[in-house]
């Protein structure tokens, strides 16, 4: 898995995803920028395939908030956590930055007969489309990148959008069949094997498919064959490299070179550690704890821990997926916080809309672990990360932080689309009728190629285990995992109803995609499942869950013919979710 080293200075190119700057208009040759004067056709690829996945990250982000599954503390209520100018720096770096390479990519790998480039700069291209309508609907495409021509291009409707993707789809799939005088110097997604973007390619018309609940299309999408094993997986590695240039996991860098890191979402934590009469086989990958009991803390270290702060609507008892009656949690990982914080189990995080201020907690937060950004794998000892500070007497104060040198070292993956996910979409597109295959054979499939693939990458970046042959922190055991998904499975069979039977295949769903906000996000909105996912917020009125984001504000703006887009409960023509969502 440590094979990218050859691949830093193209990376170096990576984080340009991330950025929040507005394109300048009067600005036409930005010096920085790959132009047809100063690259050929391999520049443009390196440059799209570097820049993408943190283009994606950026882009998954508050998926993975509305699902629960990363923590949402940049607002109180939907409608503060996501304004219109969140949104500038994704919109604008899709319109100004992928799309256009990829277009003069496409341009001049035609002219060459370079068809690997060109088929693989569609699929790209029609992925990015989507993600950007699924997350806003209506978008500029027909009139769009006519440069000082076109300077308030329409919008076009949602729908047409997508035939126009699929059509994308299916010349990338054409031109990959083609013969080609040249390829890619440089795969990092595929390593040059055709024969796996095109299955990305069906996989993906595949999804479109499922969106609109296109029973043909879902049928000749698996006929022609979709991803179903770990080496088909889309997936960008990253390096270990950390510094000039820094070619790490986003993730790695942001929790392992200071204390602090961002909080972890408690109900995430919660579902994997309490909500089933056993700890979820992949916990210890996702989350590496730096302190195993919250013990002898007040409100000037963590804001809740006083009994009286639970919010009053937690105590409501439901009935979750695998018809058991619960109640929420609340402060951090564990519903028995405000009885005995140690019954947290070091699990510290914050819960959904908490956005109060920072308090000295650095140090005891859980951290992400080895899955997916390659930190630490969660052993069971606070101190195991400390590399001699256990010997000189620092292990209750450096913890996990050693200067971004422990864990695996950062050589994570971004997983853009798993087999583990193509196995859930199976499943509720069997369910639902779309196809003729088994709902349940598809949900064990998916659960267990989930488990199997987070252990198998994990020990490909680090180690992971029982460090100290004490019998803590082990690695879970077949049984272990079998006995999970024969939980799963006996719930399943014991659904009253197919709604019930979805509601399980999204919830595992959710459980398997710790880090791939937009697959959860489009099942949310064509299933309307989880029903029972923690809600509101802390605060009790959230307001509307978003079913599309709002437009960008540079967008709305600058562009004359922008529409105007005030309800958050907009939704997509494809929505299919009812009222349910919170």
């Amino acid at each position: 898995m440590r094979k990218l080293n050859k691949l830093y200075l193209i990376i170096a190119f990576m984080f340009v995803g991330y950025s929040c700057e507005i394109t300048d208009l009067d600005q036409l040759n930005n010096p920085n920028a790959v132009t047809t004067e100063n690259a050929g056709i391999d520049l443009y690829w390196n440059s799209i395939q570097t820049s993408f996945p943190g283009w994606w990250y950026g882009n998954q982000t508050p998926m993975l908030q509305l699902a629960r599954v990363a923590c949402m503390t940049w607002g109180a209520s939907y409608q503060e956590a996501y304004n219109p100018s969140d949104f500038n720096g994704s919109w604008n770096f899709a319109y100004s930055g992928i799309i256009p390479d990829i277009d003069a990519m496409i341009e001049a790998g035609t002219a060459a007969e370079s068809y690997v480039h060109v088929g693989a700069g569609k699929i790209i291209k029609g992925y990015t489309l989507q993600m950007l309508v699924d997350k806003h609907g209506d978008i500029p495409f027909t009139e769009a990148w006519q440069g000082t021509a076109n300077l308030s291009p329409k919008v076009d409707d949602a729908a047409s959008i997508y035939t126009a993707i699929n059509a994308l789809y299916d010349e990338g799939i054409a031109d990959l069949g083609k013969t080609a005088i040249g390829a890619p110097a440089v795969d990092i997604f595929y390593g040059g094997d055709v024969s796996k973007w095109i299955t990305l390619a069906n996989t993906l018309k595949f999804r479109l498919a499922l969106n609109t609940g296109d029973q043909a299309g879902i049928s000749a999408a698996l006929a022609a064959g979709v991803i179903d094993e770990d080496a088909e997986d889309w997936v960008f590695t990253y390096g270990s490299n950390r510094q000039n240039p820094d070619s790490r996991h986003p993730w790695y860098s942001g929790a392992y070179e200071s204390f602090a890191g961002p909080y972890q979402s408690n109900y995430f934590m919660w579902e994997l550690m309490e909500e089933k009469p056993f700890a979820d086989p992949r916990l210890r990958y996702y989350y590496k704890r730096q302190d195993l009991q919250i013990v002898g803390e007040d409100l000037f270290t963590i804001d809740c821990v006083v009994p009286d702060t639970r919010p009053v609507w937690y105590d409501d008892v439901y009935t979750n997926a695998y018809g058991v009656s619960k109640t929420w949690p609340f402060c951090a990982g564990s519903s028995f916080t405000t009885q005995d914080a140690a019954l947290a189990k070091g699990y510290w995080g914050r819960d959904h809309g908490n956005n109060d201020g920072t308090p000295p907690d650095g140090q005891k937060r859980t951290h992400r672990g080895i899955y997916p950004a390659a930190g630490s794998y969660d052993d069971g000892d606070a101190a195991s990360e400390t590399d001699g500070a256990v010997e000189a007497g620092l292990a209750e104060t450096i913890h996990t932080q050693q200067g971004g040198t422990m864990g695996a070292g950062g050589d994570g993956h971004a997983p853009i689309l798993m087999a583990a996910n193509v196995f859930f979409m199976r499943a509720e597109a069997a369910l639902d009728g779309y196809s003729t295959e088994n709902a349940r054979d598809m949900l064990e499939t998916a659960i267990s190629t989930s488990i199997n693939s987070v252990m198998s990458y994990s020990n490909g970046w680090g180690e992971t285990g029982d460090f100290d042959g004490n019998g803590v922190g082990a690695e879970p055991s077949t049984r272990a995992i079998d006995n999970y998904i024969q939980y799963v499975l006996d719930a399943y069979d014991a659904a009253a109803d197919n709604e019930a039977k979805m509601n399980i295949i999204v919830k595992e769903h959710r459980l398997a995609s710790f880090s791939n906000g937009i697959e959860l996000y489009n099942a949310m909105r064509r299933t309307g499942h989880p029903t029972e996912m923690q809600g509101p917020m802390k605060l009790q009125d959230a307001g509307t869950f978003p079913r599309l984001f709002p437009y960008p504000a540079d967008f709305s703006n600058l562009n004359a013919n922008a529409p105007v887009r005030t309800d958050y409960g907009e939704t997509i023509f494809w929505d299919r979710a009812g009222s349910g969502l919170n």
